[in-house]
């Protein structure tokens, strides 16, 4: 069973190796900025975890987008409103459905800034992997790692 496993993770580390470290990277980014943020909110200024988390996700959504877009799926030219905007911000309006239910929830039971935190990097990363897959096969597919995939199955088919 080892021996199927790693072709097919050499498979996936070929289509989408860089592309996911610079998801990642863009990830982190976004995860210091926001947590930064909400932690000031929250902690410092005295803000309501919802209103924390929104004003987090606020500084956060344009350069995740930007970021996303520029480095991890390497697109330039004229964003496109209906093929790229609006999806991405309709996913990220669900990242922050989701966290400001998460913030709101632990905010009932505590005001500890760290746990309303952990909430809300919790909601986050339940739809980290959709967003990437959704971004990476709808939004801005790329023919690269379709075809390193294509021809993986065709190996796979062919018994190589």
């Amino acid at each position: 069973m080892g021996g199927a496993i790693r072709p097919g993770l050499a498979r996936l580390c070929r289509g989408h190796g860089g592309k996911a470290l610079r998801y990642c990277g863009v990830s982190a980014v976004n995860v210091a900025v926001g947590a930064t943020t909400l932690a000031v909110c929250h902690g410092v200024l005295g803000m309501r975890a919802v209103g924390a988390n929104l004003t987090a996700w606020m500084v956060g959504a344009v350069p995740a987008y930007l970021l996303s877009r520029a480095w991890v799926w390497q697109q330039d030219g004229a964003h496109r409103v209906r093929g790229e905007m609006i999806p991405f911000w309709a996913m990220a309006l669900v990242g922050l459905t989701v966290s400001s239910a998460a913030v709101e929830l632990v905010d009932r039971f505590t005001d500890r800034t760290v746990l309303v935190l952990a909430g809300n990097l919790a909601a986050y990363g339940t739809v980290w992997v959709a967003k990437y897959l959704f971004l990476d096969r709808v939004m801005w597919p790329s023919p690269a790692s379709d075809d390193v995939e294509l021809a993986g199955v065709a190996e796979a088919g062919t018994g190589r």
